[in-house]
């Protein structure tokens, strides 16, 4: 007991540690201790992340693709180069679910088990502001003063379940009649500090808004629940995903942590602390991998994969690549610089990781993978530059990488095949045992289609029946003359799982370019929670896979449900079907 305290008391302290004496990196007004409007700040921060994934299990396939979210560009921080290594890598691509989220795909080579490391050094920008420069009172905003862009986090999804009757009580019972935006938020900083227990008393477990609300939870359900407690009030509210920085002194893996961000009219969004009640805490201690947008957020932590960590083989599971305990992140530099510099590099830092992103690992002519070549070496004399506090060589060499990118030009991103449901069958088929693929409105489960009147689904007006093989499959799509190439749907699924990690009746994904054999695109897709206690509010959410090493021929993309003998839910609704990429020069 008393070792369990003393890990809990540390933690807590690094979590003070990395909140609430730094200054917020949000970017329009993020606050902090009043006793730090007069202290000088470093202007420039360098981190180290780090993830070690293991999978554990040999593949079906000779190669397989692992799927996992690395750090992303995300207000003052962008990062400078991202390293990927693994005995068994053959190469890799980094897959863009959406602004800001990037997540790497990574192309292994079949082994029994083999561990994928990641390294990203992350350059963040201090953004000066303290909390002196919000006043103790701001206005609730109504809808009418929000931003368009802002308003789809207000919607209730799968994790943060805003029209559930125990979401809305203690929201309403939070805001009383106050019209202060401030003071409401502190309160729903305290209340998911002090009122929501961490750990799971209840089982199945699950990391949704009512699960702790009701039971408690991890720094899952304490930043889902918060989301949703701000949504309730009006407030735009999203989860963000960041890994804490470890002292040198305290090198224990700690994984990823989840924090909230809310907006705020006229100051933007800035950050809270749900799991230890602190708000206005800044991000500058931590380095950011995801931004949840209501596309991303699934209605359980697990089963099912989420585009976040995930491989293209069912066969290897779940839960592979493991990522549990498997990221930290380091303070390495600081150092400060008259502001158009820093301004400066932060600029041309955010302007090479985009180009990175879009091109490294895809199909290059000679000329182009030349200047990639060329790019990537002068970032990385830019990181040893940043290492040495060198801001000027490092804006030199990172300038040189910037035009080394822009040489490549790439032909643009083009959309192969789409397809919306709205204009009929349009060449899919369908079959296999107990087949009740249907295309139209749905009547039961999702109460309709992500966009339009019309999805495909697993039964439309009713559960999908026992025992069933069955699957849907695409018109041909030609891959010819690419130099990358990407799938990317909506899924709503609500199916039976079992012991958690495990789909009982699983979706999933393949891929055939001969109509005959068939290979896997991505793990079984679970669902909503079983639990009677937990509302029914599964979600679309979007899932993005890489089909690089199918470039070149004609394919088409199989979705294949299979069920047991046993439980039946509403099953599988798919929509939005997109395959794109760039043209080879």
């Amino acid at each position: 007991m008393k070792l369990k305290l003393l890990i809990f008391v540390f933690i807590a302290f690094l979590v003070l540690s990395n909140c609430a004496p730094q200054p917020s990196s949000s970017g329009n007004g993020g606050v902090n201790d009043p006793g730090e409007e007069n202290q000088s700040r470093p202007g420039l921060y360098l981190r180290k992340a780090i993830g070690t994934l293991r999978v554990d299990a040999l593949a079906s396939t000779e190669t397989y693709e692992a799927y996992f979210h690395i750090p992303i560009s995300f207000k003052e921080q962008v990062p400078v180069l991202i390293e990927i290594e693994s005995p068994d890598l053959i190469d890799y691509r980094f897959v863009h679910l959406g602004s800001p989220n990037v997540i790497a795909a990574a192309r292994l080579r079949q082994a029994p088990e083999t561990d994928l490391t990641w390294t990203a050094w992350v350059l963040t920008k201090d953004s000066g502001y303290t909390r002196m420069d919000v006043p103790d009172f701001l206005p609730i905003p109504s809808l009418e003063e929000l931003p368009d862009e802002t308003k789809k986090w207000l919607q209730p999804t799968g994790c943060v379940q805003v029209d559930a009757p125990i979401v809305q009580e203690i929201a309403a019972s939070l805001r009383g009649t106050t019209t202060n935006l401030i003071e409401l938020t502190d309160d729903i900083a305290s209340y998911c500090f002090l009122s929501i227990p961490g750990g799971f008393s209840h089982h199945p477990k699950a990391f949704d808004a009512v699960y702790a609300l009701r039971w408690g939870n991890s720094c899952t359900g304490h930043a889902h629940a918060g989301a949703a407690l701000l949504r309730a009030n009006g407030i735009p509210a999203r989860s963000l995903l960041n890994i804490m920085l470890s002292p040198e002194y305290y090198p224990l893996i700690q994984d990823m942590h989840w924090i909230v961000d809310y907006y705020v009219p006229d100051y933007g969004w800035v950050n809270m602390e749900t799991s230890m009640g602190i708000n206005f805490c800044g991000l500058t201690g931590t380095v950011v991998v995801m931004v949840a947008d209501p596309g991303h957020e699934c209605p359980v932590f697990y089963p099912g994969i989420e585009g976040m960590w995930h491989t293209s083989d069912p066969v290897l599971g779940v839960m592979n690549p493991q990522w549990g305990r498997s990221h930290h992140g380091h303070s390495v530099n600081s150092f400060d610089s008259p502001p158009e510099r820093i301004d400066q590099a932060h600029s041309l830092t955010q302007s090479v990781f985009d180009h990175y992103t879009n091109c490294w690992g895809i199909h290059l002519s000679s000329s182009q993978q030349a200047d990639l070549d060329a790019a990537y070496n002068f970032q990385s004399d830019a990181l040893d530059n940043i290492l040495d506090s060198d801001i000027g060589s490092y804006i030199a060499n990172m300038q040189e990488a910037l035009n080394h990118y822009e040489n490549i030009d790439p032909e643009p991103v083009q959309t192969l095949f789409f397809d919306d449901f709205e204009n009929g069958v349009s060449g899919w088929t369908h079959g296999g045992i107990q087949d009740e693929w249907e295309l139209g409105t749905p009547l039961f489960g999702a109460s309709n289609a992500y966009s339009g009147d019309n999805c495909w689904a697993t039964d439309l007006d009713d559960t999908y029946g026992n025992n069933a093989d069955c699957w849907l499959l695409s018109p041909s799509i030609s891959l010819d003359n690419l130099a990358c190439a990407y799938l990317s749907f909506r899924v709503w699924n609500w199916v039976q799982d079992g012991v958690q990690g495990v789909v009982i009746d699983p979706l999933w994904l393949d891929i055939t370019t001969d109509g005959t054999t068939f290979y896997p695109l991505c793990s079984h897709m679970g669902g909503v929670n079983d639990d009677p206690e937990i509302p029914d509010s599964g979600g679309w959410n979007k899932l993005v896979l890489d089909l690089f090493k199918y470039i070149g021929r004609t394919v088409q993309i199989r979705f294949r449900f299979q069920s047991d003998g046993e439980n039946v839910q509403p099953g599988s609704f798919i929509d939005d079907v997109r395959v794109y990429g760039r043209r080879s020069i």
